[in-house]
């Protein structure tokens, strides 16, 4: 029966992330709050074919991005939920235990609580006060999201769920910076670099040496700590143009160069470093 519980919930937090299409793109590293923009690719069957194909290139982009980063929060969102989830009963408990399931879902409050976010952020190095605020902002932002969505349906006007979903996490990263940051993913168990579950044949990515179970942590510079964020940095500059990319290889920091463009890895579970 749990089995059957886990599985359930599992898919209904995938169906949710699948329409919401969660991501956590780069940003930048200054602590002043970012305004918020909504856009979306359009689509004009009466435009010029450049333009058209542009169009389309942004879509098949977007759509790539949100495939990548949906499986991520597959991964994520089935750790938690393996985490929160009771162990498996034997077959002679045939009545619940009232008392047990009454602690869990207490134990669940306090962790979600805002005195419980803050205390994990304590632990993690923060000092209360510095954990306080960021409990505070994170909800302010996320809240500030919801309105700008609300407010552009009600005017008729086009979303790009992708980027307001991740609205909050941009600023957030912005205002705390990478350092900061990455200490906020690892007190809430979210992923603080890539890691390699997949290395494709004859790509970029083999040439360079790269193994599975790298972790990946910097692109030409810029931290990582999503596949998203990846993906963005292969956007940026002049595509073919050799870049330093830092990585985690059990324990020990490496360098390899690649040519900026595809890498040609998959990402699975990752591990906080």
């Amino acid at each position: 029966m749990n089995r059957i519980f886990i599985v359930t919930l599992i898919s209904l937090a995938v169906g949710f992330a699948a329409a919401s299409w969660i991501v956590s793109p780069e940003a930048p590293t200054n602590r002043q709050p970012i305004e918020t923009r909504v856009v979306s690719a359009t689509f004009d069957s009466g435009a010029p074919l450049e333009q058209r194909i542009h169009a389309l290139e942004q879509a098949v982009s977007q759509e790539r991005q949100a495939r990548q980063l949906l499986q991520e929060e597959v991964f994520i969102l089935t750790s938690e939920l393996e985490r929160l989830a009771p162990p498996l009963a034997e077959p002679e408990a045939e009545t619940p235990d009232i008392a047990s399931e009454q602690e869990r879902r207490a134990a669940f409050r306090r962790r979600n609580s805002a005195d419980g976010r803050a205390a994990r952020l304590v632990a993690a190095g923060f000092q209360p006060g510095e954990a306080e605020w960021i409990v505070q902002r994170e909800s302010e932002l996320q809240m500030e999201a919801l309105r700008a969505r609300y407010d552009a349906e009600r005017n008729g006007e086009p979303v790009d769920f992708l980027q307001n979903r991740t609205a909050a996490a941009i600023n957030l990263r912005a205002e705390l910076g990478d350092e900061d940051y990455a200490r906020y993913l690892q007190a809430n168990g979210r992923p603080t670099s890539v890691a390699i579950s997949n290395v494709l044949e004859n790509s970029p990515a083999q040439r360079a040496g790269l193994q599975p179970g790298d972790q990946i942590l910097r692109y030409d510079g810029q931290r990582l700590f999503s596949m998203s964020d990846l993906t963005q940095q292969t956007m940026q500059g002049e595509a073919g143009v050799n870049v330093a990319v830092d990585i985690m290889r059990d324990g020990i920091p490496m360098q390899v160069v690649l040519p900026r463009g595809p890498v040609g890895i998959s990402g699975g579970r990752r591990f906080n470093r």
